[in-house]
């Protein structure tokens, strides 16, 4: 799998990018990519016929004869092993399991990361929303300020008005510095995900929207049991399955073919066959692991299966729930509006006090933020209901 590109200079991140870069370049991913290379590892040398080497001995040294005085012997013996258990077939099995393992997890990497992306991408253009918001209340708060100087010039109101004005147009201005650094700090983080320089200019583009329709919940249950973490554990099952061969078949005696020369004054040569009887040494440890590491990883698999369907309910109730929330604050803007409008005209005409229009203004104020939270949370919430689902973008 290879790593794409990073953004280029002065690139903007958008949804697709995002989703892209996180597919192709987080961190997740190319750690999953490398580990799949531990499971082509186990191809090397399955194909062997035997687990053992043949081996050659040699032996020399002097006989000594009473008639003749020292003479010198020589011997060898060749063993070689003949594997009749169908050993390397299952290794082969095992190698592929490992690899079909390998892709499984790779794809469960890459779904894990972009829902995590996609989640810092909505909470970037969320906190882009609360900016603007934010810089909308200072310069509102910024032309209450100059409304009470000139009160105050005209001897309307008094110096309080004034420095309430001022004290308002401050917090006003923290607040703005925050949802500044709030801002920077989400996308700094978003870079480090998609594994690109949190220090970067790269900027992130978007608007925060309300979401698609989800499918119905039928068909996002029906999904999950198809989910990529999901086959990666039906995946990791049939790999434990074939490690259970493989251990069944080691359990079973090499013999080996002896062909033998000595040289004792005379020379003579003998061949044999020796084979070991499987009294002590069944491989009886190994096999019994890995039957149980096999039955763990069923249970397992039925577990993330159950989990799965469970998270995916959860995520369509959050999701529901929140676009209900949007939606009846939505419906509330447009009154929002129009009071803090009749409130600052009314404080213009000096038909109201500073405190009225303050308190509108705040409740104003906390109604915006709440449907930006709102909408924000009802993306996060749709997100997460992808996520628990296995779609892909």
């Amino acid at each position: 799998m290879a790593f794409a590109q990073p953004v280029a200079q002065g690139q903007a991140l958008d949804r697709e990018a995002v989703i892209d870069q996180a597919r192709r370049r987080s961190w997740g991913v190319r750690v999953a990519v490398v580990r799949s290379g531990e499971a082509r590892a186990l191809r090397e040398g399955a194909s062997m016929p035997a687990r053992e080497n043949p081996s050659l001995q040699l032996r020399s040294g002097p006989r000594w004869t009473s008639d003749r005085g020292a003479l010198p012997d020589f011997s060898f013996a060749l063993t070689w092993p003949i594997d009749l258990s169908g050993s390397p077939r299952a290794r082969e099995r095992h190698a592929d399991a490992a690899a079909e393992a390998a892709e499984a997890e790779l794809r469960n990497s890459a779904r894990v990361a972009i829902g995590e992306a996609l989640d810092l991408y909505a909470r970037v253009l969320g906190a882009d929303e609360m900016l603007r918001l934010s810089e909308s209340r200072a310069a509102l708060d910024e032309g209450l300020a100059r409304v009470a100087g000139v009160r105050r010039a005209a001897g309307a109101t008094g110096d309080a008005d004034v420095a309430m004005a001022s004290a308002v147009r401050a917090e006003a201005s923290a607040r703005v510095l925050r949802a500044r650094a709030e801002r920077e700090a989400l996308r700094s983080e978003l870079l480090a995900t998609l594994s690109l320089d949190p220090q970067s200019p790269t900027e992130v583009s978007g608007t925060l929207a309300p979401p698609a329709p989800p499918a119905a919940l039928d068909e996002l249950l029906a999904r999950a049991d198809r989910r990529s973490d999901v086959l990666s554990a039906g995946a990791l099952a049939q790999l434990a399955r074939a490690d259970v061969e493989v251990q069944r078949r080691a359990g079973t005696p090499v013999p080996r073919l002896l062909l033998q020369g000595i040289r004792e004054n005379e020379v003579f040569v003998q061949a044999g066959l020796d084979l070991p009887l499987p009294i002590y040494q069944r491989n009886q440890t190994a096999r019994a692991v890995s039957a149980a590491v096999a039955a763990t990883r069923d249970a397992q698999r039925e577990a993330l299966r159950a989990r799965a369907r469970a998270e995916v309910v959860a995520a369509w109730r959050r999701s529901e729930g929140a676009a209900r929330a949007f939606e009846a604050l939505s419906m509330a803007l447009g009154a929002v509006d129009e009071t803090e409008h009749l409130a600052t005209r009314a404080y213009e005409l000096g038909r109201s006090e500073l405190a009225t229009v303050l308190v509108v203004r705040r409740t104003a104020m906390d109604a915006r933020a709440a449907r930006v939270d709102a909408l924000l949370a009802w993306v996060r919430a749709r997100v997460a209901l992808d996520l628990a689902a296995g779609l892909e973008p």
